[in-house]
């Protein structure tokens, strides 16, 4: 099983970051290496929800992915199961800081060819994914900093 892990720090409370991210239908605009995102389901947000994504992997539109959520507990946690070319799991954990959020990124996955694909992931896509989502978090943290920045109505 491939393992990945990320975190950053975001100067905005758990509630406006989860505004961020539960905003299913405007994941692309945060994750860089999203091209398209159609839900599927009559379910817009919340477990049962599920999407059909293509992701690019080393700049080309080849992922292809079938993801359902399976956990939603606001503002705290988000899991998701990828059913597409790859099988696994993701999940967005946020915790509480003295003056923000700590959002962790994690997905597990098998890659294809078994113990060849796992070398291919530790070696190669790995850090070019680590880099990727490190993009994709930072402009989390400024889209969740901004709305935070918005005085409510």
């Amino acid at each position: 099983m491939a393992h990945l892990e990320i975190r950053t720090f975001v100067a905005a409370s758990p509630e406006a970051v989860w505004a961020v991210l539960a905003d299913l239908e405007h994941q692309a605009a945060w994750m860089v290496d999203v091209r398209s995102l159609e839900i599927v389901t009559p379910e817009k947000q919340g477990v049962g929800a599920v999407m059909h994504v293509t992701s690019e992997l080393f700049g080309l539109p080849i992922v292809k992915d079938v993801m359902a959520i399976t956990a939603w507990e606001p503002p705290r946690r988000m899991d998701v199961e990828h059913r597409g070319q790859f099988h696994g799991s993701g999940q967005f954990l946020l915790e509480p800081t003295h003056n923000g959020t700590t959002f962790i990124w994690i997905e597990d996955f098998a890659p294809p060819l078994g113990p060849v694909g796992e070398f291919v992931f530790a070696l190669i896509v790995r850090p070019h994914l680590r880099r990727v989502f490190a993009r994709s978090l930072e402009n989390m943290r400024r889209l969740a900093e901004a709305a935070a920045l918005i005085p409510a109505a």
